[in-house]
């Protein structure tokens, strides 16, 4: 496949084009084969230009992750911006369940787990500023929830690392049918409402709001 010059007019756009073109190399090859001449040509520039902007392999990793935790924290916060704890908290889990459900998703998640214990680095960025955000950002939901007695009294944290876990698992499940049939043949919008389900039934105070 030619990658031609996408955005030879917009050169604001060069980052961003760069970073997207990163993530592609990135779950294809891994993070250990990648060169950054491949990154180059994927964007259509030439390796100078990607210098231009990022020191190497590695910073183009970290940076094309942020860019792409901030785009998805950005929606998820959007989504979950008003209403009652438990109304944000189900949007917010259609929110991060329609990023999960990217093509790209699977991929990526392989790719972390296969590179990241080689780059005790990158590790830490991902767990503080990828996986950790997100499980704040509900957190916060769940301890307002708690707070004005809609939720139960719960660890805001722990809760919410129940429920992103319940949401990536189910995310890569359903990306594999052929190792996991008994999720493949399912329609994904009635695996998430289990999940905003079983979540509320869990959190949700016997006086507070049905799930």
């Amino acid at each position: 496949m030619v990658h031609g010059p996408r955005w030879r007019r917009r050169p604001s756009e060069r980052p961003s084009e760069i970073l997207q073109a990163a993530l592609e190399v990135f779950a294809e090859q891994g993070l250990a084969r990648a060169r950054v001449e491949d990154i180059a040509k994927r964007a259509g520039v030439s390796k100078g230009t990607v210098y231009l902007y990022f020191t190497g392999k590695e910073d183009l990793f970290r940076e094309a992750l942020r860019d792409r935790v901030a785009r998805t924290l950005e929606g998820l916060s959007a989504a979950a911006s008003q209403g009652d704890p438990a109304e944000r908290l189900e949007r917010f889990i259609d929110a991060y369940w329609l990023q999960l459900r990217r093509p790209s998703f699977g991929a990526m998640y392989v790719l972390l787990l296969a590179e990241l214990p080689q780059f005790p680095e990158l590790s830490r960025f991902y767990a503080e500023e990828v996986s950790g955000k997100v499980v704040q950002l509900s957190a916060a939901i769940i301890r307002e929830g708690s707070e004005s007695g809609q939720f139960r009294e719960i660890d805001p944290l722990v809760a919410s690392r129940m429920m992103v876990s319940l949401l990536v698992q189910h995310a890569i499940w359903t990306s594999r049918p052929e190792l996991f049939p008994h999720l493949g043949t399912r329609d994904s919008a009635d695996i998430v409402t289990e999940i905003k389900q079983f979540t509320l039934s869990a959190l949700v105070c016997a006086s507070g709001r049905a799930a």
